[in-house]
């Protein structure tokens, strides 16, 4: 599996030119993740979580304003900043939970079921 939970039986897979074997801390510098299942805490809100995983993701202090409301503006969830993840529909929870997996400068995105809603 190319996010590194698991390793290879043989092989080799490179991300932007990282290997999966033997640079796997690198690789996971490099990807984002959006599960199935959305990974959000209900009661905090869409801007808190994009504060806590790009703190997670090594987002300097002084970016974290500016990386928050651009992730936000990119899905489309703006008005929504404010809101607790509980109170999103299911379409603008695949939204938050894309904006995070982007969070991090992450050159290549893993999306399962993106659009199931």
């Amino acid at each position: 599996m190319l996010t590194g939970l698991y390793q290879p039986t043989s092989g080799d897979a490179e991300v932007f030119g990282r290997s999966i074997v033997t640079d796997m801390m690198g690789v996971r510098k490099l990807i984002g993740i959006c599960p199935q299942h959305d990974v959000l805490f209900l009661t905090l809100t869409v801007s808190e979580h994009l504060y806590f995983y790009a703190a997670l993701r090594g987002v300097p202090e002084a970016q974290l304003d500016a990386v928050v409301t651009q992730k936000i503006a990119q899905v489309g969830l703006t008005e929504k900043a404010a809101l607790r993840a509980g109170s999103l529909s299911g379409g603008m929870k695949r939204k938050h939970s894309l904006a995070i997996s982007l969070v991090g400068d992450s050159k290549a995105v893993f999306l399962d079921e993106p659009t199931r809603y």
